[in-house]
């Protein structure tokens, strides 16, 4: 036996002792236990919506628990194999493969229509979808855009944000002056996915074939390490602390006239010295290429586990947590991006130039591989971008390390 079919197996068990245990009768209170992976003020926020969802559904009761980001994937499986007492999850986008693989998550598509969906975003709800099935709704959606001061760009004479990556590439040297340059590049693969989409390229597909050593892929990078090459980006001999500098230099000390980054930053760049005017940050989606545009959706969903005894009321409950007046009003206080399209009409978030600039990195995102391995196919891309954009290795080299790890890391399944 294998061990995915010794867990099915085990699953199967707790499955069949869950329905033969029965649940409360019909008018009685339904309880459900939501484990949440927010910090502590989000969670606060999370637990005045429910309460609200309480007072207009009182035959409803939530108990909501905090888990550890870091550790909270693994509890959840434990959590499911042990038959403990957890019906809505807040999971990671890069989990849900997985979670439907091992059959521990409810497939949506079997509650509701998919018409009830119609109003999320097509990218977030695309990050919640495994082989086709929906299996969670988007709560919060993440996408890095391009960052950009617009003094800077208005200084060398540019009226706005570069639209194609060759352009991308002459506004850097242009703005590459006294001290200051173009555009920060890091190291970190997960923001190497624009360029990649730019270019035709990719890292694996959802029927687990490897596209990173492709004509196009090669491609990519090699223009990522042609900014290193021509001086049009950060000047520092690796890549140490590269976030805390990449900052530091955008909105500490105006040295970086462009960068890649989401939204979850946004909070700190709007404090630094250069942007204590808010009028002064730019943003816009990262420049298409020869072959595409695209930026990688992160964020969270509600999932529901897959042997609740209350699917039908967990379903009503993450619908109301992920709906327009809690979008809405999670944006306003966490400068989050709603996933559902009415929130950006919505007059009290129609006129916020962060989360309308976001918007249209959204409307040309895309979902990162959607396989069981997902996550884990960064700690290869990484350090081999890492030796690439260093010089350390050619980028025929770097791709090949990476799909040799890759091919290993997926195995015939």
């Amino acid at each position: 036996m294998t061990r995915k079919s010794a867990l099915c197996a085990v699953l199967s068990g707790l499955l069949l002792t869950a329905s033969c245990s029965g649940g409360e009768k019909e008018g009685e209170r339904v309880s459900l236990t939501f484990w949440t992976t927010t910090s502590p003020a989000e969670t606060k926020f999370f637990q005045k919506r429910i309460d609200a969802y309480v007072r207009e559904h009182p035959q409803i009761q939530v108990t909501m628990k905090q888990r550890a980001f870091p550790f909270a994937t693994n509890e959840f499986k434990t959590a499911v194999l042990g038959d403990q007492p957890v019906d809505i999850f807040r999971a990671d986008h890069t989990w849900i493969a997985e979670y439907a693989e091992l059959d521990i998550v409810y497939p949506l598509d079997d509650l509701a229509p998919s018409s009830r969906w119609v109003g999320y975003i097509p990218s977030a709800l695309e990050s919640s979808r495994y082989r086709g099935q929906l299996y969670g709704l988007p709560s919060v959606t993440e996408v890095p855009a391009l960052l950009y001061n617009k003094r800077l760009l208005a200084e060398a004479g540019f009226t706005g944000p570069p639209a194609t990556m060759d352009e991308l590439l002459a506004m850097a040297k242009a703005m590459t002056v006294s001290g200051r340059y173009g555009l920060y590049v890091s190291e970190d693969s997960y923001f190497a996915l624009p360029y990649l989409w730019a270019f035709g390229g990719g890292m694996v597909s959802e029927d687990r074939r490897i596209e990173i050593a492709s004509v196009d892929s090669q491609r990519a990078l090699e223009f990522m390490v042609r900014l290193r090459r021509e001086g049009v980006t950060q000047p520092y001999p690796d890549f140490a602390d590269w976030y805390g500098r990449m900052m530091k230099d955008f909105a500490e000390e105006g040295k970086a006239a462009m960068i890649i980054n989401g939204p979850w930053a946004m909070g700190d760049i709007l404090k630094g010295k250069v942007f204590q005017r808010g009028d002064q940050l730019g943003i816009a989606a990262v420049p298409k290429g020869p072959k595409g545009q695209g930026s990688p959706v992160g964020g969270h969903s509600l999932v529901i586990n897959k042997y609740t005894k209350h699917p039908k009321e967990s379903l009503e409950l993450i619908a109301y947590l992920t709906g327009t007046e809690t979008q809405v009003l999670q944006s306003m206080e966490f400068k989050t991006l709603p996933t559902k399209s009415a929130a950006y009409e919505d007059e009290r978030l129609a006129q916020d130039a962060m989360v309308q600039g976001f918007k249209a990195q959204l409307d040309t995102a895309r979902p990162r591989p959607m396989i069981p391995e997902g996550a884990r196919l960064f700690m290869d891309f990484t350090p081999n971008l890492n030796a690439m954009l260093l010089g350390k290795q050619s980028v025929q080299e770097g791709v090949r390390n990476i799909e040799t790890s890759w091919k290993n890391l997926l195995g015939n399944r």
